[in-house]
């Protein structure tokens, strides 16, 4: 038995490597105390209009644009360059905006508040204008007021419940129109009012227009819709007004106009990962200043740049200093100005960028003693100094050529200077956190061996192996401590070397020479061959993460075997049709649902009404108080078929989600999770959770997730009986480990066949529809996180019970399959990436981020499945020919 201590302890390393990526690959780019540079040119431009379609889609934007498109083909035909911009995940408004804005991609410390605050103030193209107004969601034009100069940004928003993402509120268009409607009447209120008169007459004024419209209709009617398209059309006629009354309000040819977008989105309506149709938006620069690029040939785009670099452009447009914390390259290609000035552009781009990595470099060396320091050679202070006088040198010769490729070779080793200082620690911290992991499996394999403590260990060995772990971690206190080290740095050492204390004491209390010698002769070419399995297991279902199919050919394996192992045992004809049939389907589904953003309601009806007949059955076998609340289930799942279709047809009729159905669809939830009432007869507590869960999860399904989960429960069910029945021995070590695969491969059965792909995005938002309808990022992400895990916690009640029939020790089932999905999580830690294409970086974070995070949850979910179900099972009755479970009245 795994001793609590132990449990709670890999609790923790658990978590510990799910969060150390965020150390290791992606460290906070806001380095503080960078100083600003100094503008010496005149900018092309007084104003600057920047246009956010919020969640527009690249191949949406230019399909239109070829299409029926008038005021926008005509802008590209004309005076705009026009192409693609690539943003970097996570793919959210937040993170879009402070790309487009100030120039630097996501802090991940963001994540802990939904993408939604500031968690270190940072510098913006905002702070740098004279004055900056805003209009539009009170999510994004408000966050970029916090930490500005007093009175320099102003923002104008409409309520947070207008963002309503169940379509109470009809047409989305609206949330656009309020904004252009808005801009329109401040221009008509300057004309008596003298404030906003001065507001808008200053130089390096910038006018930001958020336009939500398109995120709000790819969320509720999806990018291909006609909504979509709708929303798109009123952009364009919105755009035009403004440029047509900012024209006739100046008169000057003077203001230069952006329009872009924060991010895609996937086609069933979700943003997140890094996918092409959520890293490729559109990106149009048209006005003062700014070039015009006709379109080279019929498969390319004039401009391809990367979402960072839109603030370097709108800071030289106006002539204010590049945000600080900006790694934008600027865009030289969308200016029509003189070589020279463009050659000054660029220079301040380039001393901007070297002034973060100077700030950076000083900041690790004055932490660092000088024994273990290693620079940045290849941009020492010399080389520094050499670029800048070469380059002015140039610019006065006005060899601008040279100058511009001088240029661009200092940024770009800057950004890599920048990288590799923020990056300084990974190899030491990537060498803690792997040692952590193999002590936690080492630990883990340990805690279950079979073989007693066979001596004590010695008191000088103990001594030593105590003082020693003692001295390391006495030494490396003193370092992190010399060099003012996070506190997460105290962890990533103590761990480890607390995890491998344990393991050597316990490997020298279990094994001597002569039992290592003793077990590698007793061991079978058999059971050769299934240690081999395992890992030819593992493998596929590492693969299961780049491609789902492969985890449809694991259970179709699974399949075989239960099929023949049912023929093998003497199940009758009718049984093994029903083990072939539940698992074959089983094993179709990772391949069969989809994720395409259409709703199916008569999938979700069909399944239900399966479920509640089950829950019908089930209470004609009770008695009692449980008779009472298996009746309050029964009623709950009426209520909740009634509810989701009532949501379903509400929310495809444009009247969105009514307070009584939001009500009802809360109260059922929330009630039904008391009615989970623990009896003797452990089958019927299994029951009765799945009665008790499904009301939910009906109301947060969208197509044949309902189905899925009637088919893992009879699946489930029959490799239990085929388990119970084969009467291997449940003691040796070798069983322990099949029954772990078992469990590993079913949990990665229930996250997987339900449409899932290992990808952050991956979950329709459209599933908390009868929940929530405002924009409540925390809400959703709740519900997403019950859907995914109801299935898996079927699977961990299966697994507890049926290690309890077979004496199996629960945990040493639990901890067996943690020690195989951390061989997994190893795999992933090294093929994480923080650089490369987007869909890279993105795919890479979320197949460790979901391996351990699955880890850390069934951690969670074999906990609560032995409260649920119990340790005994008295009072119930199995006859030898019974496949599915059933339960008596002697269940109260």
């Amino acid at each position: 038995m795994v001793n609590l201590k132990i449990l709670i302890l890999g609790f923790f390393a658990q978590l510990i490597l799910l969060l150390s990526i965020f150390d290791i690959y992606f460290k906070s780019p806001i380095i503080s105390g960078i100083p600003d540079q100094h503008v010496d040119y005149e900018p092309p431009a007084d104003r600057l209009v920047l246009f956010v379609g919020d969640g527009l889609r690249a191949d949406t934007f230019y399909n239109y644009v070829n299409g029926n498109s008038l005021y926008f083909k005509n802008l590209l035909k004309t005076s705009a360059t026009y192409g693609i911009c690539h943003n970097r995940v996570p793919t959210e408004s937040r993170p879009g905006h402070i790309a487009l804005i100030a120039g630097f991609y996501e802090d991940p410390s963001a994540i802990f508040k939904g993408w939604k605050d500031n968690v270190v103030e940072f510098d913006s193209v905002f702070n740098k204008s004279d004055t900056t107004i805003s209009w539009g969601s009170p999510d994004i034009v408000s966050m970029f007021k916090k930490g500005s100069i007093a009175g320099n940004v102003h923002s104008y928003t409409y309520d947070s419940d207008l963002q309503d993402f169940s379509g109470k509120n009809g047409s989305s268009v609206f949330l656009s129109e309020w904004v252009i409607n808005k801009v329109k009447l401040f221009f008509d209120e300057s004309i008596n009012d003298e404030i906003i008169r001065k507001r808008l007459m200053k130089k390096k004024l910038v006018l930001f227009l958020h336009l939500l419209g398109t995120d709000v209709s790819g969320h509720i009617d999806k990018p291909h819709s006609k909504e979509y398209l709708e929303n798109l059309i009123y952009i364009e006629k919105g755009i035009k007004e403004i440029e047509q009354l900012i024209e006739s309000y100046y008169n000057d040819n003077r203001t230069a106009y952006v329009f872009t977008s924060d991010h895609g989105m996937t086609d069933w309506g979700s943003h997140g990962d890094g996918s092409v149709s959520e890293t490729e938006v559109p990106i149009v620069t048209w006005g003062a200043g700014l070039s015009y690029a006709k379109k080279k040939n019929s498969n390319s785009l004039p401009v391809n740049i990367n979402q960072a670099d839109v603030a370097p452009l709108m800071a030289t447009l106006i002539g204010v200093p590049i945000p600080v914390h900006s790694v934008g390259i600027l865009p030289l290609h969308l200016f029509n100005t003189d070589a020279k000035d463009q050659a000054k552009y660029l220079l301040a781009n380039a001393l901007q960028i070297n002034a973060a990595f100077s700030t950076a470099r000083v900041q690790i060396e004055q932490r660092l003693f000088k024994l273990f320091y290693s620079p940045y050679e290849s941009l020492s202070t010399s080389v520094q100094d050499r670029y800048l006088q070469d380059i002015t040198k140039l610019i006065k010769l006005s060899k601008t050529d040279e100058c511009v490729k001088l240029c661009y070779e200092w940024i770009n080793l800057s950004l890599q200077g920048i990288h590799y200082y923020n990056t300084y620690y990974k190899l030491p911290l990537l060498v803690c956190i792997t040692f952590i992991s193999l002590g936690w499996i080492t630990l883990l394999i340990l805690e279950t061996n079979p073989i007693k403590k066979c001596r004590k260990i010695n008191r000088f060995h103990k001594l030593l192996i105590n003082g020693t772990f003692l001295t390391v971690a006495v030494c490396s206190s003193v370092i992190i401590s010399a060099q003012s080290l996070s506190m997460q740095f105290y962890v990533y050492t103590f761990m480890p070397l607390i995890l491998w204390c344990i393991c050597i004491t316990k490997i020298l209390q279990i094994f001597n020479l002569s039992r290592i010698k003793q077990m590698i002769i007793q061991v079978k070419a058999l059971e050769l061959f299934e240690i081999l399995f395992y890992l030819i297991g593992i493998e596929l279902l590492v693969w299961t993460f780049f491609e789902r199919r492969v985890l449809t050919l694991a259970l179709s394996i699974l399949c075989i075997w239960m099929t023949c192992c049912s023929i093998e045992k003497g199940f009758s004809p009718s049984q093994v049709v029903l083990i072939f049939g539940s698992s074959a389907l089983f094993a179709s589904f990772p391949t069969v649902i989809i994720i395409d953003g259409h709703a199916n309601i008569i999938y979700v009806v069909l399944g239900a009404i399966i479920l509640l007949l089950a829950g019908v059955m089930h209470y004609t076998n009770q008695n009692g108080v449980r008779k009472a609340t298996t009746f309050l289930q029964v009623l709950f799942l009426s209520i909740a078929i009634v509810n989701v279709v009532n949501v379903s047809s509400s929310v495809e009729n444009k009247q969105g989600l009514s307070s009584i159905n939001q009500i009802v669809a809360w109260t059922i939830s929330i009630l039904s999770m008391f009615l989970i009432r623990k009896t003797s007869n452990i089958l019927s507590n299994k029951t009765t959770v799945l009665l008790s869960i499904s009301i939910p999860y009906i109301q947060l399904s969208l197509n044949l997730e309902v189905l899925f989960i009637l088919v893992l429960v009879v699946t489930l069910a029959c490799w239990r009986k085929i388990v119970i029945k084969s009467g291997d021995s449940t003691q040796t070590l070798w069983t322990q480990w099949r029954h772990a695969f078992f469990f590993l491969l079913f949990s990665f059965g229930s996250f997987f066949g339900t449409g899932n792909v290992a990808s952050i995005n991956s979950f329709d938002p459209s599933i908390g529809r009868c929940f929530v309808s405002v924009f409540s990022p925390f809400i959703v992400m709740g519900l997403v996180l019950f859907k995914i895990l109801a299935p898996i916690l079927l699977t961990c009640c299966t697994f507890y019970l049926t290690s309890i029939k077979l004496k199996i020790p629960p945990t040493n089932v639990f901890v067996l399959m943690l020690a195989m999905s951390n061989i997994m999580g190893l795999h992933f830690l090294f093929l994480i990436k923080n650089t490369g294409s987007w869909l890279d970086i993105g795919m890479s974070i979320s197949h460790y981020v979901i391996v351990q995070s699955l880890a850390l949850f069934l951690s969670l979910m074999y906990g609560l499945a032995g409260l649920l179900i119990g340790v005994e099972e008295k009072n119930s009755i199995h006859c030898s020919n019974q496949l599915l479970p059933t339960t008596t009245k002697k269940s109260t």
